[in-house]
């Protein structure tokens, strides 16, 4: 593709030179929707042309991811070549002034390989993993998440609350102002950082957040409450928040929060968690395993166990409770393949056009 072919594509797509596989992605999306509100409300002697500029729009998105594609395999065979061989001494500053490329496809976010293939990877290596008996280390991710299990809905409900990764938790069960407005600093924090860099997804994390954190702390009674965070929350959260985890690798966050290799290690133990209490209630719910009373730490004969909890308070009976966290765990399962569909679908960029759209209307007219 020439200089001429590239402006021209560009300028039918609506983007600026230089734009990225994900900026182009972008510009072709709020072009093409464009284009197809026109055709649908055009006349018959209008569809054609309309028909018509829709295919180059394609013709023109991929020649440019095409050629975006090429510069990346010859800047991977650049750097390869430059590993092998040392730079002269006199190219030392040049080398020290030169932009430095960008970062390992694995650590980018958006690649469609990365999206596509890493998850699944690391579900089946984790899957090995509970095979062999290294399953015993994993044992305290496991513990770690049941606990905040536990302490994220009394966090929600503006309470004290210490995951110890023992088998514990400490919640003071009076409201706090101090957790209930120090987190909603936080997901304000959240919202501005996403707002500013025009990352959709946190913004969207933050609203959810500071409305159920509102439900949980002022529309539930107090009995509701402990339910949440006391016999419910530790399986539940286990399903949960191990799912979130895991949900969490596709998103991009604020540079401030350095979420980069991290989202490796979070979707490594968020899967642990996940397949250990997934293939466990599967057990349970066919009645291979005894739903687990008592307590890890007072044993079987602790009648403050969650199980007990749900049973002794709540009125639970034993069908209930297995069929309530087998269906849990089926719909985390949904829900996490869900969200690996819409990113491998790049469906996500719909969200990124919105941004654009809605920023475009506020900035004045020229």
């Amino acid at each position: 593709m020439n200089d001429a072919e590239r402006a021209a594509a560009l300028a039918l797509l609506g983007a600026a030179p230089g734009a990225d596989r994900a900026e182009l992605e972008r510009a072709f999306l709020r072009r093409n929707l464009a284009l197809i509100r026109a055709r649908n409300s055009a006349d018959d002697a209008q569809r054609p042309a309309l028909e018509a500029e829709l295919a180059h729009l394609q013709a023109a998105r991929a020649a440019l991811l095409d050629e975006i594609g090429a510069q990346e395999k010859a800047a991977a065979k650049a750097r390869l070549a430059a590993a092998a061989s040392p730079a002269p001494a006199d190219q030392a500053g040049q080398a020290a002034t030169a932009p430095a490329p960008e970062g390992f496809f694995l650590l980018r976010f958006g690649d469609w390989r990365v999206n596509t293939f890493v998850p699944p990877l690391l579900l089946a290596t984790v899957w090995l993993l509970h095979q062999t008996p290294l399953k015993f280390f994993l044992t305290g991710f496991h513990v770690w998440v049941h606990e905040l299990g536990h302490a994220v809905p009394a966090w929600l409900c503006g309470r004290w609350a210490v995951p110890i990764p023992f088998g514990w938790t400490a919640i003071v069960p009076e409201y706090s102002p101090v957790v209930h407005w120090g987190l909603l600093a936080a997901f304000g924090a959240l919202f501005v950082a996403g707002w500013r860099e025009r990352k959709v997804w946190p913004m969207v994390a933050a609203v959810a957040l500071a409305g159920l954190q509102f439900v949980m702390t002022w529309r539930l009674p107090e009995q509701t409450q402990e339910f949440w965070y006391g016999g419910f929350g530790g399986v539940g959260g286990e399903f949960a928040i191990a799912t979130l985890f895991m949900m969490a690798f596709f998103v991009q966050l604020p540079e401030g929060f350095r979420w980069g290799a991290c989202r490796y290690v979070v979707f490594f133990i968020g899967a642990s968690a996940f397949l250990n209490i997934w293939f466990r209630w599967v057990d349970v719910y066919r009645g291979i395993e005894e739903i687990p009373f008592g307590s890890l730490i007072a044993g079987e004969d602790d009648t403050g166990g969650d199980m007990n909890q749900l049973m002794l308070t709540h009125g639970w009976t034993k069908f209930r409770i297995r069929r309530t966290y087998y269906l849990l765990g089926q719909g985390c399962w949904l829900a996490l393949g869900l969200t690996w569909a819409v990113f491998v679908c790049r469906l996500n960029l719909l969200a990124d056009v919105v941004a654009d759209w809605w920023q475009a209307r506020r900035e004045p007219a020229e």
